[in-house]
């Protein structure tokens, strides 16, 4: 299940790296026994939908039972669901690494109008829907340790505003030791902002805006229409 480690703050009060990693960890284990060929069969493409709606199911219960779920204590006992695109395999793609010589350190807006200071460390070139395209895989700086090798993919696409989240959204992926690294579109999640205003969140930069619409991943939750 793919969920936010310490990109998000509520008042001000950091979400310990601690509570959620476990969950990264298990997000990147599910990303990478998924992602074993480039062009999976029947069998593996059955197996790797499968996985995926087990981590849905996963990060359903985390929501609706977790005291570290970002629902509010009424939103909690009323949520059933969040919602998600159909997987789609076509939106599984593998993207040549290219580690940045000189990382680039810059300062991304959050959505509560402060400014946090990441790291770009990687280029990623990919192909979706037959158009090529260029995201950077970003840490924040002076992360934990323990997700150094985590990387923050924050995107926006066409469908922001329509069918996901206005803010945009996010993947994860483990660092690779070679020059490719599979990105799953269906892994997209939204952040905590998306369920609750009192998280801040990072918006993605303009150099990880997708002129295509991503119909991959979690779709829009609507606030105060849980169902």
């Amino acid at each position: 299940m793919s969920m936010p480690y310490n990109f998000l703050r509520l008042n001000s009060l950091d979400i310990r790296v601690s509570t959620i990693l476990p969950l990264i960890i298990w997000f990147i284990a599910l990303l990478s026994l998924t992602s074993c060929t480039s062009g999976p069969n029947r069998v593996e493409t059955l197996k790797h939908k499968k996985a995926i709606m087990e981590s849905r199911q996963d990060k359903d219960r985390f929501f609706k039972t977790s005291p570290d779920s970002p629902l509010l204590n009424e939103q909690q006992w009323q949520f059933k669901e969040l919602s998600y695109y159909p997987v789609d395999i076509t939106y599984r793609v593998t993207a040549h690494y290219q580690r940045l010589v000189e990382p680039r350190e810059f300062r991304i807006q959050t959505s509560t109008g402060h400014e946090r200071v990441y790291v770009a460390i990687a280029q990623l070139d990919c192909t979706v829907s037959g158009k090529a395209t260029t995201l950077f895989a970003y840490q924040e700086k002076g992360q934990d340790p323990r997700a150094n090798n985590i990387l923050f993919i924050p995107f926006m696409d066409r469908t922001n505003g329509l069918e996901t989240y206005p803010g945009g959204r996010y993947l994860e992926v483990g660092e690779p030791t070679g020059d490719s690294v599979v990105l799953d579109f269906n892994l997209a999640y939204n952040p905590y902002c998306a369920y609750n205003y009192n998280f801040s969140c990072p918006i993605p930069p303009p150099e990880n805006h997708i002129n295509l619409e991503i119909k991959a991943g979690e779709k829009l939750f609507p606030l105060g229409q849980l169902q």
